[in-house]
């Protein structure tokens, strides 16, 4: 019965290989068949030149505060946690030890744990300044950079790719081009929210495209991520648990009622205009970015919804632009000053008024959400819901945060080179409290907390390839660029040949994203496939605002265990591997280990407990293996 079973296995699997074989013959001969049908492209038609990425910005290194001025801030921080703390009768926590604070320092302002090299070298130092300069120091470094740009990521939604074959490479360069000139957070707002162009032409114009054709939604997360304002109910009645009503919803929809967020389709264009020369696909890669463009209508054009049912208007009425207001003494703050009259100035207006220094929100909203990404837990839970700031667990304080981001004319990185100098930031951390009682968290320290998916990546290849992964940087904007002409402007046979000379100028041929385990979170595909290691992790799918995840689960324990990063992190040629086989002596490859995974020596009683297992035969990768799936890797003390 087995050899008459091997027979039928043997004969299905022959078949199947032969099967296969003549589908790839044949899909390679029709291949070669409509190549061949393929007319020759036209002479004559216009040749556009190579395409290359734009010249990279000059990189801002200047810190603008003093330390004196930095000291002073971060002293009246200290003294409202201690009015706080007293208020909840909790004693402030003890110093953290110099090896937790490195860590913390590095992974809250790089977005990674420090190599041996830069952890040995903090040590060895005997410079009383050396937490202030260090500091200092990963301010202005490229890590920095690609640590907060993933956080805003999170934040903004960003993907690099959307809707209607939306590419979003060039709003992606926009994005990191404004952290290398620590561009002020207001401008960059401002920017965003004004921008006009398409995908293809204008970086900014990326973040209304991030919800083509969906102005009420995207207003909804816009006044969310800036204001902190819980509005979402509102779009559809008035709020049950909140001050917004949908009248207010719609008089704020209104600043972007003379403007179009387009949600135009290039597959029907690209549909009447295909040939055999230029097939529709071809056509889609031309016309598509250009067809996702923000424009001008001239004139308000929002109106109630057919199903309004509340008294002041009708289904259908136009709707007349209103700012929003959380007291009664909002209206006469300069941030109200703006033109609601001219339907040309509509967006100008609403940018002007949310980023302006004197908003009620703006400022507030930005502060508690970096504080808590650096100290674990916000001022005010949660950041989405900033209504009325007297719930924040220090109203006090939360009010200076604000103050001090305006004082720092909406500088975001000396607002948190503020923070990490306090006593606070500085602190042991505290365990997590329960999810009732962070509300009403004093901040004795920063919470202990797990990495972010990010930030697990891009430890993991500090510990594959060095810090060497902080200077690696991945730009595809040049890709979407090429593609601009100013398509509304074109007929239909215009368009066709300026798609012929393109595909003759090889601006079709596929762009290849460069993936590896050298390349940190920021320069990947945002987000990641949902089977890659930071999807596993928690990183957002950037469908909804801040939607990462630090819960662990399973699966994310086997990657660590059995996964390819285990494989890669031990492997051969790995810079933790090589380093360790090339020191002389047990006792300096197990604390090379140990500085390389936890920024620390190990204790007396670890050392023994390792020497001796190695003298039984425990290898540098399977020590290697141990101390990466320990929690102390992946939590941030």
């Amino acid at each position: 019965m087995r050899r008459i079973l091997n027979s039928l296995f043997l004969c299905f699997f022959i078949f199947s290989f032969e099967a296969e074989a003549r589908t790839k013959e044949e899909r390679q001969a029709a291949k070669a068949a409509r190549e061949a049908k393929e007319p020759p492209l036209p002479e004559g038609l216009k040749q556009y030149p190579e395409v290359k990425p734009a010249p990279p910005v000059a990189v801002d290194m200047e810190l603008v505060l003093s330390r004196q001025q930095i000291a002073n801030a971060a002293s009246v921080i200290d003294e409202h946690i201690a009015n706080g703390l007293a208020k909840a009768e909790v004693k402030a926590n003890p110093a953290a030890s110099e090896e937790a604070l490195l860590r913390r320092l590095y992974l809250d302002i790089i977005g990674r744990i420090p190599s041996d090299d830069e952890a040995d070298r903090f040590f060895s130092s005997r410079d009383p300044d050396k937490v202030a300069d260090l500091i200092d120091e990963l301010l202005v470094s490229d890590g920095y950079r690609s640590h907060q740009f993933t956080w805003m990521g999170d934040m903004l939604r960003h993907k690099s790719e959307g809707a209607r074959r939306g590419d979003f490479a060039l709003y992606d360069r926009w994005l990191k081009d404004q952290l290398k000139m620590n561009r002020p957070w207001n401008e960059v707002v401002y920017e965003m929210l004004t921008a006009k162009g398409s995908l293809a032409t204008s970086g900014p114009a990326g973040y209304l495209m991030r919800d083509p054709g969906m102005p009420l939604d995207n207003l909804s997360n816009t006044l969310t991520i800036f204001l902190g304002a819980n509005v979402s109910c509102a779009q559809c009645h008035d709020h049950p648990l909140a001050q917004w009503t949908q009248q207010e919803f719609y008089e704020m929809a209104a600043f972007f009622g003379s403007s179009e967020v387009s949600a135009r389709d290039p597959r029907k264009i690209s549909k009447n205009l295909a040939t055999n020369a230029l097939s529709k696909q071809d056509l889609i890669k031309v016309v598509a970015q250009n067809m996702a463009s923000i424009t001008e209508l001239g004139a308000q054009t929002l109106v109630y919804p057919e199903d309004y049912a509340y008294d002041h208007a009708e289904p259908g009425d136009p709707v007349v632009p209103m700012l929003l207001s959380w007291g009664g003494d909002d209206f006469k703050g300069a941030a109200y000053q703006v033109d609601t009259d001219d339907p040309t100035e509509l967006r100008n207006s609403f940018a002007s008024w949310m980023t302006h220094p004197e908003n009620p929100r703006f400022a507030t909203t930005i502060a508690n959400r970096l504080w808590k990404k650096n100290f674990g837990i916000a001022v005010q839970e949660p950041v989405e819901d900033m209504d009325d700031p007297r719930l924040a667990s220090n109203p006090a304080l939360l009010a200076f945060l604000g103050q001090i981001v305006v004082a720092a004319k909406f500088d975001l990185r000396e607002y948190q080179r503020v923070l990490y100098h306090t006593k606070a930031y500085q602190a042991e951390a505290s365990v997590t409290p329960a999810i009732g009682d962070i509300d009403d968290y004093p901040f004795p320290g920063p919470v202990l907390r797990r990495m972010t998916a990010e930030q697990a990546w891009d430890s993991i290849q500090t510990l594959i390839a060095g810090t060497k992964i902080d200077s690696y940087e991945t730009d595809y904007s040049h890709h979407v660029s090429k593609f601009a002409f100013p398509f509304d402007d074109f007929s239909e046979e215009e368009i066709y040949n300026t798609a012929l000379a393109m595909k003759a100028s090889g601006y079709l041929k596929k762009k290849e994203r460069q993936r590896g385990l050298d390349l940190r979170a920021s320069a990947l595909p945002q987000p990641e496939r949902p089977d890659h290691f930071l999807r596993m992790f928690g990183q957002s799918s950037r469908e909804l605002i801040d939607d990462g995840s630090l819960e662990g689960n399973i699966p994310q324990t086997l990657v660590l265990m059995n996964g390819e990063i285990q494989e890669m992190v031990s492997a051969r040629d790995a810079r933790l591997t090589r380093k360790a086989k090339s020191l002389d002596s047990m006792d300096e490859q197990v604390e090379f280990l140990y500085l390389s995974f936890f920024s620390r020596k190990p204790t007396e009683k670890e050392s023994d407990r390792i020497k001796q297992a190695m003298e039984e035969g425990t290898s540098v990768p399977d020590l290697a293996w141990v101390l990466f799936n320990t929690p102390e890797f992946l939590f941030v003390q």
